[in-house]
C-alpha cells in the first residue's frame, strides 16, 4: 500500500482521540451520498416524465412530415409515399389532410383543428393507439360522414354517439371571394380519450376521402406523414427524405415542430441540474472543512514527517487522496442507494398513498363518534384526469448516472486541494515552536 493512501486511511478512520474528526468525516460522507442520491431520482423521474409525454405526443404525431414548398398541397402523394417508405430507417410514411374549422351543434360551436386521415390508420400505425382509447363507439371513418371527436370536446358540446353535427371550413383562397363557408353534416361515430389535452379538446378526426371534400381540394394531401423506427435520428434521416425526394418538398422534425415543448423539457432538465448540483458542491466544501480540521489537529504530526525527510508532495497527495476517499465512499454510497430508489419509486409512492389513506380513515373511524366528519376521499398523488398517468415513469440514464458519479468525484477531489496545500506549505520551524 503506498504510503499516501495509508497515511490517508488513518487519519480518516482512526477513532483515537479524533471522535470529533470521525464524526465531521461520516457527515461529509453523508452528505455526498445525499447529494448523489437527489441527483440521480430527480434526473431519472425527470427522465421518465419526459419519455411519457413524448411517447403520448409521438404516438399520435408524426416524427417527420413532409409538405409542399408551392401551394400547400401534395398533388403525386403516391409516388411520394412510396420513395419515403423506401429510405433506411422510415417504419411508415401515411398521407393526410389537416386544417382549421368550426364545429357546431345544439346551438354551441367551437373551433377545431380537422385531420383527414386514412380509414385504417389504426391497422396501418398500432403506435397509434398508444395512450388512446375509445370511450365510446368506434373508429370507423371508412363509412361516409363519419368523424371521430375528442371526449372534452364532447362534453362542451354535450355529443353522445350516433349524434349529428355541421363543419364549417373556410373557402379555399383560389375560390370565389364571396363563396360562403362549405357546410356539410357529420355523424360522431366515436369519442376518444388520448391522455393528451389538444386532442382531446380540439381534434377532429375523419378519413381522408371526407377531408378533401369538405375543403374542397380533390384528391390532394396537405402532408405526408413519416414515423421512424427511432425517433432519436430524425435530423439524420430527414435528410435522407430530402435526398430520396430530390429536395424537391419541405420537412420538418418533431423538434423543430414542437420546439417550444421540446425546449421547455430541455431546459426544465439542465436548470434543475444545475440547481441540484450545487448540492454535491456544498458536500465537497464540507470535505474541505473537515480536511482543515484534520490538517489543524495533526500540525505536529505533519511536522514531524517532515522532519524526518518526507516531501511536501508526498503530504500534499495524502489529503488529496483522504478527500477522494471521502467523495469515493459518498458517491459509492449514493449510487446504489439512488439505484435502488429509483427504481423502486412506483412502489415507494404507492406505500405513500395507502399510508396516507389508511391514517386518514383511521382518524375518521376514531374521532366520527366524538364529532361529525365527513368520510375522506381517496388521495391520490397524481391523480389520472390531471396527469393522464396511471403509474410513476421512471428512466434511469447510465451515461448520466456515469456524469453524476464522475462530477461528484471531480468536485470533491479538488475541494480537497486547499487543505493539502495548508498541509504541504507548514514549515517544520512553526510547528516545533508552538509544540
Amino acid at each position: 500500500m503506498r504510503l499516501e493512501l495509508y497515511l490517508s486511511l488513518r487519519y480518516l478512520f482512526s477513532r483515537k482521540k479524533r471522535s470529533a474528526i470521525s464524526l465531521l468525516s461520516a457527515i461529509s460522507v453523508l452528505c455526498v451520498a445525499l447529494a448523489v442520491l437527489v441527483l440521480i431520482v430527480v434526473f431519472s423521474v425527470l427522465n421518465g416524465f419526459h419519455e411519457d409525454m413524448k411517447s403520448k405526443i409521438l404516438s399520435k404525431e408524426s416524427h417527420i412530415i413532409l409538405t409542399s414548398p408551392v401551394d400547400g398541397l401534395l398533388w403525386d402523394y403516391p409516388s411520394i409515399v412510396e420513395k419515403v417508405r423506401a429510405v433506411p430507417g422510415v417504419r411508415l410514411a401515411l398521407p393526410y389532410y389537416e386544417g382549421q374549422g368550426l364545429i357546431s351543434c345544439y346551438g354551441s360551436a367551437r373551433g377545431v383543428k380537422i385531420r383527414g386521415v386514412v380509414p385504417d390508420l389504426l391497422e396501418r400505425d398500432p403506435d397509434f393507439m398508444t395512450s388512446f382509447t375509445l370511450s365510446d363507439g368506434e373508429f370507423a371513418l371508412a363509412e361516409l360522414n363519419n368523424i371521430v371527436i375528442g371526449e372534452v370536446l364532447a362534453h362542451f358540446l354535450g355529443l353522445r354517439v350516433g349524434d349529428k353535427v355541421s363543419l364549417y371550413v373556410p373557402p379555399r383562397q383560389d375560390s370565389d371571394a364571396f363563396m360562403l363557408p362549405l357546410n356539410i353534416e357529420y355523424r360522431v361515430a366515436g369519442i376518444f380519450s388520448s391522455g393528451f389535452s389538444e386532442y382531446d379538446e380540439f381534434f377532429v378526426f375523419m378519413s381522408l376521402r371526407d377531408a378533401q371534400v369538405l375543403f374542397g381540394t380533390g384528391d390532394l394531401a396537405w402532408a405526408i406523414g413519416i414515423k421512424l423506427e427511432e425517433y432519436i435520428r430524425a435530423e439524420e434521416i430527414r435528410a435522407l427524405v430530402n435526398q430520396a425526394t430530390d429536395y424537391n418538398y419541405n420537412t420538418a422534425t418533431w423538434m423543430q415542430l414542437r420546439r417550444n415543448l421540446y425546449q421547455a423539457l430541455v431546459t426544465e432538465k439542465t436548470l434543475i441540474g444545475v440547481v441540484l448540483f450545487f448540492v454535491i458542491a456544498m458536500a465537497a466544501f464540507s470535505i474541505a472543512s473537515t480536511l482543515i480540521m484534520i490538517v489543524m489537529e495533526k500540525e505536529r504530526e505533519i511536522g514531524i514527517l517532515k522532519s524526518i525527510g518526507m516531501a511536501p508532495q508526498v503530504i500534499m497527495r495524502t489529503f488529496l487522496a483522504e478527500g477522494c476517499l471521502v467523495g469515493l465512499t459518498g458517491t459509492i454510497i449514493g449510487l446504489f442507494a439512488g439505484l435502488l430508489i429509483a427504481g423502486s419509486m412506483d412502489s415507494i409512492l404507492r406505500m405513500l398513498e395507502s399510508a396516507v389513506n389508511f391514517s386518514a380513515e383511521s382518524f375518521y373511524s376514531l374521532c366520527n363518534g366524538l364529532v361529525s366528519l365527513p368520510y375522506p376521499r381517496h388521495w391520490k398523488l397524481f391523480p389520472e384526469d390531471v396527469y393522464y398517468v396511471s403509474t410513476f415513469p421512471v428512466r434511469i440514464d447510465v451515461l448520466e448516472v456515469f456524469a453524476i458519479c464522475l462530477g461528484s468525484m471531480l468536485m470533491t477531489t479538488l475541494c480537497s486541494v486547499i487543505p493539502a496545500r495548508q498541509a504541504a506549505r507548514l514549515k517544520v520551524t512553526e510547528v516545533l515552536h508552538k509544540e
